[in-house]
Formats: structure tokens, C-alpha cells, sequence
């Protein structure tokens, strides 16, 4: 069954007040790499190298409007941190990147309705940018299987 999604819920971001993207990754090199690939976009990126970290933010941080999260990271998975990100705000469009080994437990997360998409380390720019730009304008649906 596909769920579409609401588009999410910008209304109370200031308007002077770029969006936020959330990003979960546990190697530091990988958060670096995304600020490179998001410098010059109108986002600002809240950083977390653990699903624990990612979670606090998550709870004291509005106007989040997207999670990036690594699937496989020490303590808590990606799957099992987006899990908890959609408990506490299931309106946050939620994306897994990870690499080809980790690739069928992610698929496993978006058939869940976990996350919406599953991209591929290493990444293609302009794919991440597009899959983001969709997921922060409402342009995706999350697939659940029953």
C-alpha cells in the first residue's frame, strides 16, 4: 500500500529562516561531504554523528523539514533511529543513504514506511539534491506493505 505523504508544514518557519536537515551519519567524513554538497543551498544542516544525538536534536529543534540518516552506525541502525524520528515527528520526511552491502536492509526500512527513499554511498549530487528538494516540497509517498 502506497501512502502519499503531506507535504510538510512550513508555516511556522520565519521567513528570514532557512530549512533544516537533519543529518545522522557516525563518520565525520560523510557529514563533511554533505555540507560540500548542500554550501550554497538554502538549507542549514544540524549535524549528529548518533541516532541518540540525532534523536535529541529532534526533540528540541523545530522547524526540521528533512532527516538524512546512515543505516549502518554503532549502537542504533539507521532503520532503528528513523523508526524512533517517525514516532516523535512521523510529518519529517525521512531518507537512508547507505552503502550496496547495507542496501536490503534499507529497502526493508522504505517498504515499511520508514523512509521515503534509499540512496546509494557514494551518492550522486545532483540525486540527493532532487531527492530532498522532493521530500521537503511533498513530492513523494511512503510505501507500506501490511
Amino acid at each position: 500500500m502506497n501512502i502519499l505523504a503531506a507535504p510538510p508544514n512550513h508555516d511556522n518557519n520565519p521567513a528570514n529562516q532557512p530549512l533544516q536537515i537533519l543529518c545522522v551519519d557516525d563518520e565525520v567524513n560523510i557529514l563533511k561531504a554533505l555540507k560540500r554538497v548542500f554550501r550554497g543551498e538554502p538549507y542549514r544542516l544540524l549535524l549528529a554523528t548518533t541516532g541518540a544525538q540525532g534523536l535529541a536534536i529532534l526533540e528540541s529543534t523545530e522547524n526540521i523539514g528533512l532527516i538524512l540518516s546512515d543505516q549502518r552506525m554503532p549502537d542504533m541502525s539507521g532503520s532503528a533511529f528513523l523508526t524512533a524520528a517517525k514516532a516523535l515527528a512521523p510529518q519529517i520526511p525521512r531518507i537512508i543513504l547507505t552503502g550496496f552491502t547495507d542496501k536490503s536492509s534499507a529497502q526493508a526500512a522504505v517498504r515499511e514506511g520508514v523512509a521515503f527513499r534509499v540512496l546509494l554511498k557514494p551518492w550522486d549530487d545532483p540525486e540527493l539534491l532532487e531527492a530532498v528538494r522532493n521530500g521537503l516540497n511533498g513530492n513523494f509517498q511512503y510505501e507500506e506493505t501490511a
